[in-house]
């Protein structure tokens, strides 16, 4: 289960996300091949993406979710996360952190090799972590996308200048021997194991180590990499988004059982129709609702729901006059009938969520019945708009401060209808307490981002969903000063809150990290700096014949393919 970004701001979800994988006639089986206990070692899983991507193997070349998905069936991080989101060792089989949390002491896994037979090395991490501050991944064509994962390790700033080429020269990381390294922080964090070294990639050191990272872009490895640390090899990629892969026979984790894996772009809107047919057998992308349901029913069809990390909000500028008041954003989450555009939007597939910490944090969320649930109350909400002075004369409440009809505008992203809807249901419920709530025309969503950003003041609110990622770190958002914080909160002790959910050296544990994130969940349950929806299910419909090992489903997906999944005869 891998997510490789940290929590990043999408347009206001349209569907639960689904995964859904039919092993059918698509699948194509050799019959000269030994087959035991009814399952196939010579299969080809085909998969399909709803969205085009470049080939570039390179992990985090290109940060897109698509492209990763690609590059995640051929190499492996350092570690990976449980269905419990605890952090599980992958590459790296222990750790070990110094006194100070300024050190931290790696060990590869002993039997981790390359595909041709040569071992993974302290060496092929240094490679990825040096490329990452390079001034060739922080130029202007590739922009650092995923440069985060090291800006934190002694020596980076140095490194992106051009005044230090390695992390071995900076003080921020040293190789013991070609199984054990260091690597050292400037600030003690306690999200830098799970935020961002977990995601480190090794790189063949062997193999690139002569070639200059401004190569790197247009270098056939990155088309079609020779050498590969993970579970699958590709075997053809045509830059039109049709991937081959073949079983690696030496992976580490042991020989997969699927022979062949076929990656490939098809539109959203076909896709229904090619599962049904047998054409696909596992599809990322965000199925329709109801096909998703028409699908469940097929006979042979099995499927698993998991919380996801993703959550819709109905952000506010709370510096304005009606939005600094908390009692004006209390009676707004009080007035949206939530339950019922689950219920109609999303099919049931969505729960309301009250925190910011979504319940996949089992560690690190607050219980229920320690948040207040805000349940659907237009009563509570009138009484707290009037406490707040913002009383009704006749249909509409007035502004006490210029004694006319307080009128709020609400914008959302373009290109989806379900957000039409949500947005229109929003609306009616806020206009039944007397809210003159006007649905503006919608934007683009990098529209919407940049008149957010530039504080623009026809804006009053928006939809959007925040996805975390494997670590619920709130910086970003939440801080007065964070680029996210598009509404502008601004409180001294939400600062202090986030602060000690990653920087108390005592909370390096996650049970002491989970004691700070009670603190700051319940303060933000209280504040409100935005009006709190839902959290989204995402829910894997698959075939009977494709056995998924039921550890691998959780918040972050059963993506990529892994050794013990089979394809049954």
């Amino acid at each position: 289960m891998r997510k490789t970004t940290r929590a990043w701001l999408t347009g206001a979800s349209v569907v639960a996300s689904t995964a859904i994988l039919l092993a059918g006639c698509g699948n194509q089986t050799n019959t000269s091949s030994t087959q035991q206990s009814g399952t196939s070692t010579d299969t080809t899983l085909h998969v399909a993406q709803g969205t085009k991507w470049n080939d570039e193997f390179i992990p985090n070349l290109d940060s897109s979710g698509y492209t990763s998905a690609m590059w995640q069936l051929s190499f492996d991080p350092l570690l990976n996360f449980n269905n419990k989101l605890g952090i599980e060792p992958w590459l790296v089989s222990k750790y070990k952190y110094s006194a100070d949390h300024k050190t931290l002491t790696c060990w590869i896994q002993p039997n981790a090799n390359w595909s041709d037979g040569k071992p993974i090395v302290s060496q092929d991490v240094l490679l990825d972590m040096n490329f990452l501050a390079s001034p060739a991944y922080n130029g202007p064509h590739l922009q650092g996308q995923s440069e985060y994962l090291v800006d934190n390790v002694v020596g980076e700033s140095k490194i992106q200048s051009g005044k230090a080429k390695s992390f071995a020269d900076t003080g921020g990381f040293t190789i013991i021997n070609d199984k054990e390294f260091q690597v050292h922080v400037n600030q003690a964090d306690a999200a830098f194991l799970t935020a961002d070294l977990a995601w480190i990639t090794p790189l063949p050191a062997h193999v690139l180590k002569n070639i200059p990272f401004s190569k790197w872009l247009t270098m056939p490895f990155d088309r079609k990499p020779t050498v590969v640390s993970g579970a699958y090899i590709p075997t053809s990629a045509n830059g039109q988004s049709v991937d081959k892969f073949k079983a690696n026979p030496d992976y580490w984790r042991g020989k997969p059982k699927i022979a062949n894996v076929v990656l490939q772009y098809v539109s959203p809107d076909v896709e229904p129709s090619m599962i049904q047919n047998g054409q696909l057998d596992y599809a990322i992308n965000g199925i329709p609702s109801d096909d998703k349901l028409k699908l469940k029913g097929q006979p042979g069809v099995s499927e698993h729901t998991d919380p996801s990390l993703e959550y819709s909000f109905l952000g506010l500028e709370d510096k304005k006059p009606y939005f600094s008041d908390v009692r004006v954003r209390q009676a707004i989450e009080y007035a949206l009938n939530r339950q019922e555009m689950i219920q109609g939007l999303y099919k049931g597939m969505a729960v309301p969520i009250n925190s910011p910490t979504p319940d996949s944090f089992s560690w690190a969320a607050t219980p229920a019945s320690q948040l207040n649930q805000y349940k659907y109350d237009p009563k509570k909400a009138e009484q707290l708009l009037d406490a707040a002075g913002y009383v009704k004369k006749g249909q509409w409440r007035i502004d006490p401060k210029t004694g006319k009809t307080l009128q709020i505008h609400l914008v959302y992203s373009s290109g989806n209808t379900v957000t039409q809807s949500e947005g229109t249901a929003i609306q009616q419920d806020l206009q039944a307490v007397g809210l003159d709530v006007v649905v503006d025309t919608p934007l683009d969503f990098n529209t919407l981002i940049s008149r957010l950003e530039n504080n623009d003041s026809n804006i009053d609110m928006w939809l959007m969903s925040n996805e975390l990622g494997a670590d619920p770190d709130p910086r970003g958002m939440w801080g007065t000063k964070d680029p996210d914080n598009f509404g502008r909160y601004s409180n001294t002790e939400i600062d202090k809150l986030i602060y000690n959910t990653w920087a108390l050296p005592s909370d390096f544990t996650q049970a002491g990290r989970g004691e700070q994130f009670q603190k700051f969940n319940k303060f933000v349950n209280q504040q409100l700096p935005l009006v709190f929806l839902w959290d989204l299910q995402d829910v894997t419909v698959y075939s009977s014949k494709l056995n998924i090992p039921a550890s691998h489903f959780g918040p972050l997906g059963a993506w990529p393919v892994a050794p013990d999944w089979t394809l049954s005869n």
